[in-house]
């Protein structure tokens, strides 16, 4: 039997509540909980509950307050905190505040290319005060990040541990659609109002469906159009019914289960659609055709990210959808699974080296506080 190494355990609190966020430390968590003397800790807020069910969380079905943090600090004292950002919630920056106050370490992980300052919402301190390490998919993101004013000492470039994960799995090859009559076509859609809109979110669809119409009276095929809402989207209840009504003849359409996996719905579609969403990266680490669809102007390290995975950003307008159906062709290329290898190792190790260098300084200045004490 192999013996464990001497020496203290060590513990490490990990807090995520969106969905994305929680995917995004998820193989750093599993990553650190094999190394031997050392305890990871996992609180779950909202969607991410589900992402970390394997990890037994603490489930926080609200947002803790500053009382409720520090109590648990002082009864599970970390070494570290590891947290995501999330919209809608305060459970990590709650965290992060309160770390800050207990001088703990805290490293950061960004799982999408925007919105960085507003990240850090409701922060006791100032984004350019920062003392929280933060984790970037590449190196534009990382430029971005500091001319918004975050320390450059903070930024590491590690790449994103989630799509690591999904591209390690394999890049799968498509059949072409061309040896298909009935083509699958799954949707992701985004709340309008998180990329600063107000329309009807049924009028986006509409396009999208005349485009597919244009498409397939081209290519003589059906299409099954499956619209998958996203997990912060509330459709109304009329919503599939609003769709069918204009959707073009030859067009059947239908709401997914967004209980379910996405990665099965998207496993069984033949081409994938949406706006900005990690499902169309994770569509790519499946080797389907992906398409962002432009409805406002995107950050510069997004569409570059887009362009490295092989998403093809198109125009708002049924002509220039339509255009791009099926010329993906030859995106038959497992590159964009390159941008991020090594991203886990990476954020784990950090995390590492942090907590050796807050024993290495702790026990300094016990030694000098020994000295003193003796003098």
């Amino acid at each position: 039997m192999r013996n464990r190494p001497a020496g203290p355990t060590r513990t490490i609190v990990a807090v995520a509540h969106d969905i994305g966020g929680a995917q995004s430390i998820y193989p750093v968590i599993a990553r650190l909980r094999r190394r031997p003397n050392l305890r990871v800790n996992v609180i779950a807020g909202g969607f991410a509950q589900k992402a970390f069910a394997r990890f037994r969380p603490e489930n926080a079905t609200t947002d803790w307050s500053e009382s409720e943090i520090d109590k648990y600090l002082d009864q599970n004292p970390p070494d570290l905190l590891l947290s995501a950002t999330s919209w809608k919630s305060t459970l990590e920056q709650g965290f992060r505040n309160r770390a800050r106050v207990h001088r703990i370490p805290s490293v950061v992980v960004i799982d999408f290319w925007s919105n960085y300052r507003p990240r850090w919402h409701d922060a006791t301190y100032r984004f350019e005060d920062s003392q929280d390490q933060v984790c970037v998919m590449d190196q534009q993101t990382a430029a971005v990040m500091k001319s918004e004013g975050y320390p450059d000492t903070l930024l590491h470039v590690t790449g994103q541990p989630h799509l690591e994960r999904r591209f390690q799995r394999g890049f799968q090859r498509q059949l072409p659609l061309e040896t298909k009559r009935e083509i699958h076509v799954l949707f992701l859609t985004i709340s309008l109002i998180a990329l600063g809109l107000k329309d009807d979110p049924v009028a986006p669809i509409q396009i999208v469906c005349q485009a597919l119409h244009q498409w397939a009276i081209a290519t003589k095929k059906t299409v099954l159009l499956t619209i998958r809402p996203h997990p912060h989207e509330k459709p109304e209840p009329d919503f599939l019914e609003r769709i069918r009504a204009v959707a073009p003849a030859g067009i059947t359409v239908r709401i997914a289960d967004r209980r379910q996996p996405i990665l099965g719905q998207l496993r069984k579609s033949d081409l994938v659609l949406g706006y900005i969403t990690m499902g169309l990266f994770e569509a790519r680490s499946l080797g389907k055709q992906a398409i962002a669809i432009k409805l406002a102007d995107h950050p510069h390290e997004l569409v570059a990210a887009m362009e490295g995975a092989g998403i093809e950003l198109v125009s708002f307008d049924p002509d220039g959808i339509a255009a791009s159906l099926g010329r993906a062709g030859g995106q038959q290329s497992d590159q964009p699974g390159k941008l991020h290898i090594g991203a886990t190792t990476a954020i784990a190790g950090l995390c590492c080296r942090l907590m050796a260098e807050d024993f290495k300084n702790a026990a300094e200045s016990s030694d000098q506080s020994a000295k003193n004490g003796t003098a």
